[in-house]
């Protein structure tokens, strides 16, 4: 008899795992596996740092899929409209641009349906701008893609990944700026940038509200670009070269 119910649990576990779908999801050409960090430091309005989220079906039957906030830090304080957007959240073909702990797109009980080998639209992505209630401190989106039923009952948690916006940019942002051939001498500035650079490149200087307050154009060779009428505050330094390549480091005003 025992062996019977051991043989039971074993085949109704088996049975479980065989039902869980298989999906992949890429960031462009990034992986987006189970804990995956998207990290951004860009506060533009205009161009900003987009987790794109492309989902396809591995497995052998139709997936109805959700997007979903599993957790939220230092947004407190979040604001967000179709006129004044400091997010987009958007997934099988629906963005929001407003978000809450627990919520999902699409809107609809059922999500979409991705058919077995079909991949979704690659227009699916998340971005915040939002400098945080405590700008010091991280804004953290926790993510998920889900499976569900027609009716909106969740079946599966099929990844879980984060979106995060830092205002400090680490070593690897100074290293991606050198190798744009671009260095900056000075991150805190008194009335000058002070730039070496080996190929051409524009720069546009961006406040913490995304805005941007300050563009030069950059030539190679040593230059000083005049932020002298700037308030004091944290800013953003983003640079574009001719391959439309971009990287950008916070820089401080005094």
């Amino acid at each position: 008899m025992k062996k019977i119910i051991f043989a039971a649990v074993l085949f109704a576990v088996s049975f479980a795992q065989a039902q869980t779908p298989e999906i992949s999801a890429f960031n462009d050409d990034v992986e987006i596996t189970e804990g995956y960090v998207f990290t951004s430091h860009s506060l533009s309005a205009q161009n900003p740092d987009k987790l794109n989220i492309k989902v396809s079906n591995l497995s052998e039957t139709s997936l109805n899929l959700k997007l979903k906030i599993t957790g939220m830090s230092n947004t407190a304080n979040l604001q967000s409209d179709v006129e004044n957007p400091k997010l987009q959240f958007c997934f099988g073909d629906e963005c929001h641009t407003s978000v809450s702990l627990g919520g999902t797109v699409p809107s609809a009980p059922g999500g979409f349906v991705l058919a077995p080998g079909a991949s979704n639209n690659n227009q699916d992505h998340f971005y915040s701008i939002y400098a945080g209630d405590n700008t010091s401190n991280p804004v953290i989106f926790n993510l998920a893609i889900v499976q569900v039923n027609a009716n909106g009952t969740e079946l599966a948690t099929l990844r879980n990944f984060t979106y995060r916006y830092t205002a400090t940019a680490g070593l690897n942002d100074f290293a991606s700026l050198q190798q744009m051939g671009i260095t900056v001498n000075n991150t805190v500035v008194k009335n000058t940038l002070d730039i070496t650079a080996n190929q051409n490149a524009k720069l546009e200087v961006i406040n913490i509200n995304g805005q941007s307050v300050k563009k030069a154009a950059i030539v190679s060779g040593s230059q000083s670009v005049d932020l002298s009428g700037l308030s004091s505050a944290v800013y953003f330094a983003k640079f574009t070269n001719a391959e439309n390549k971009t990287s950008q480091i916070r820089i401080v005003k005094n």
